[in-house]
């Protein structure tokens, strides 16, 4: 497995200016599990109101770092931050409404719409994926 390192994505600093800082934070995040580094020195920061897609290939990271930022995995190091407020291995869902979107690809999706109607189904929500290609 190769895992998931670096920076992922940053907003604008005019973006960050408006929020008044991200609304989500990763920093210098890691997750070993055994001996076998599966998320390698992530940074990430999304401001309010930002939308953005993590995608990868099997194996990548992509679902530990979700259950990393939902608080079912506690990070090996680094930190997960909600509006400046360190929330490793707490769910932030329950004590602050805030709302997290996994979509997962069909694998019986048409090969030409698949990726589209994932990410509709993310920003839209579930009926997007009811939507005829």
């Amino acid at each position: 497995m190769s895992g998931a390192t670096g920076t992922i994505s940053a907003p604008s600093p005019a973006s960050a200016a408006r929020s008044g800082g991200p609304a989500l934070e990763l920093r210098a995040l890691h997750k070993r599990f055994g001996k076998t580094d599966i998320i390698r020195g992530v940074d990430l920061r999304v401001a309010t109101g930002e939308r953005v897609a993590i995608i990868g290939p099997n194996g990548a990271g992509k679902s530990t770092l979700f259950n990393l930022i939902s608080g079912r995995f506690e990070p090996s190091s680094g930190e997960v931050l909600l509006h400046g407020q360190r929330i490793n291995g707490k769910n932030p869902m329950r004590s602050t409404g805030w709302a997290c979107r996994v979509v997962f690809r069909s694998p019986t999706s048409s090969p030409s719409s698949a990726c589209l109607r994932t990410c509709a189904a993310a920003c839209f929500g579930a009926w997007a994926m009811a939507t005829p290609s």
